[in-house]
């Protein structure tokens, strides 16, 4: 087996490169990193961020430029939108999830600013209602068609689950009863 995947459980942009791994059939060999010694990831990539895919001689960080490998490597079209249109804006979505998503939801499960530091009451009642307006965007996206984009599943779907499986893992909270779209959409994600 080449494939190998340096990665840690806890980090939502790994388990989007595993969940896409796994939904394209693709074998690896999963190397779980310590997140307190990246000292393996430096050695293969240069760097000390994960997920790291190492396929024969490519070596790629990064978990978007990780999935844009896979689709034009190994096929993964059928994660991809049919139109143009669509296709675009699955990587839209893909990277407000990495960007926007992701950091909110570090920073909520920490009760920290973007800096780390400890919020105090008006900081946190801040965070709360920029995480109720990102699920309430979220709700609206999940409409009709089942998935973010169609009534398939594609790679917006798979960093969006990546994203909220980890918020279900590390929180007791998990996804707000409020939003029945998103819960929905999660339960066909985990089918």
């Amino acid at each position: 087996m080449s494939m190998k995947l340096y990665h840690f459980e806890a980090c939502p942009y790994c388990e989007k490169v595993r969940s896409t791994l796994k939904r394209m059939d693709l074998r690896y060999e999963s190397v779980e990193i310590d997140p307190s010694d990246r000292s393996v990831v430096m050695a293969v990539s240069g760097q000390e961020k994960v997920p790291v895919l190492a396929d024969g001689d490519a070596v790629i960080h990064d978990s978007t430029r990780i999935l844009r490998y896979l689709v034009r490597t190994y096929g993964g079209g059928r994660f991809l939108p049919d139109d143009a249109h669509s296709r675009g804006l699955m990587w839209i979505v893909e990277e407000y999830v990495d960007e926007v998503l992701i950091p909110l939801l570090h920073r909520a499960g920490k009760n920290v600013d973007g800096n780390g530091r400890a919020l105090d009451d008006a900081g946190k009642a801040a965070l709360k209602a920029e995480a109720a307006h990102q699920y309430d965007s979220l709700e609206q996206l999940l409409g009709a068609d089942g998935f973010v984009l169609s009534t398939r599943v594609t790679l917006a779907d798979i960093a969006l689950y990546a994203c909220l499986s980890r918020l279900e893992l590390y929180s007791p909270r998990g996804i707000p009863n409020d939003y029945p779209r998103i819960r929905g959409w999660y339960s066909r994600m985990k089918a």
